[in-house]
């Protein structure tokens, strides 16, 4: 249990704190952001005034939901699946997924798809890990 609560702990709290740091260090989101889409997102944001808007927008939406997302799995991470309940195991096959999805759509061939890869399995091991303490 110890290491799948820390496993996923580290999942949220960094996505957390990158989302904080992306909201103010838009330079930041757009270099690891376009390792991930394989193309130059600040180029495309600077193209046109237009465009600019419309990245800052959505990398701030972006940012907002993710720091969301990241506090609530926070919660559930140390609240129910510590305490075992069974629903907030499952609940926690997001991760995989999420990791998978992300190897599936991100650029292929670069480092932060190789981690997508490396994250699944990993989040997969600590579900399977502790799933005894759930039954």
């Amino acid at each position: 249990m110890i290491f799948a609560v820390s496993i996923f702990t580290y999942f949220s709290a960094l996505g957390f704190l990158m989302s904080i740091i992306w909201s103010f260090k838009t330079e930041a989101a757009y270099n690891m952001l376009s390792m991930a889409a394989g193309l130059d997102l600040q180029q495309t944001s600077v193209s046109t005034l237009e465009t600019g808007r419309a990245m800052k927008f959505l990398l701030i939406d972006f940012t907002s939901q993710m720091a969301g997302l990241n506090l609530f799995a926070l919660l559930i991470i140390w609240t129910p699946f510590r305490h075992g309940e069974l629903w907030a195991w499952m609940s926690l096959w997001f991760y995989p997924l999420m990791f998978a999805w992300h190897y599936l759509h991100y650029a292929t061939k670069t480092k932060f798809s190789k981690v997508q890869i490396v994250y699944c399995v990993v989040s997969i091991a600590a579900l399977l890990a502790s799933y005894s303490q759930f039954n």
